[in-house]
């Protein structure tokens, strides 16, 4: 009966290995780099399964889904005679957690009615009102949008002949 393994009394392997004759290679360069490349020495792709420890490897998708909560900033310009001006459609999930507004140029005769308010359809003011022409103001609302939804900027001039302010929004989720 022949013994299905032998024992050539290997201590170990060598830094890099060949998968079969003339079959890919790993090469460990170092003890802590490992390259996977083919028989012509050009790297190769490695398949993995998507990672359960804090010290594994993850896939694309699962880097795809933490993409998603990143914080993002808009940032729209809107004049005194502006009107609506849609700053974007969110995704369902998508939180706004910061509106602030800022004059960019001087807002000639504004007066107490002159006001610029972000929100939606259901709320026009949902996540800002009280905009001040003299100076910057931020609210952070922390709106959670369960649904797509169209988040736009209302100016309504007042007394206002002229002037531009910048709408900037944080937000995570999608904004388009």
């Amino acid at each position: 009966m022949v013994d299905s393994v032998k024992n050539y009394g290997l201590a170990g392997v060598s830094a890099n290995v060949e998968l079969g004759k003339q079959g890919a290679q790993i090469i460990g360069s170092d003890s802590s780099v490992i390259s996977l490349v083919d028989k012509d020495g050009n790297v190769e792709i490695a398949a993995i399964a998507n990672g359960t420890a804090s010290s594994h490897a993850v896939t694309k998708a699962q880097l795809d889904d933490i993409v998603t909560p990143k914080l993002s900033i808009s940032k729209t310009t809107v004049a005194y005679n502006s009107g609506t001006t849609a700053l974007g459609t969110t995704d369902s999930n998508t939180i706004v957690h910061s509106v602030t507004i800022e004059k960019a140029t001087n807002w000639s005769s504004a007066d107490s009615s002159t006001e610029i308010t972000v929100g939606d359809s259901g709320d026009v003011d949902r996540l800002f009102a009280g905009f001040d022409h003299t100076s910057q103001v931020k609210i952070e609302p922390k709106h959670k949008y369960t649904s797509a939804t169209t988040i736009n900027a209302i100016v309504t001039a007042g007394g206002a002949s002229s002037g531009t302010a910048t709408v900037v929004l944080i937000y995570s989720g999608n904004l388009s």
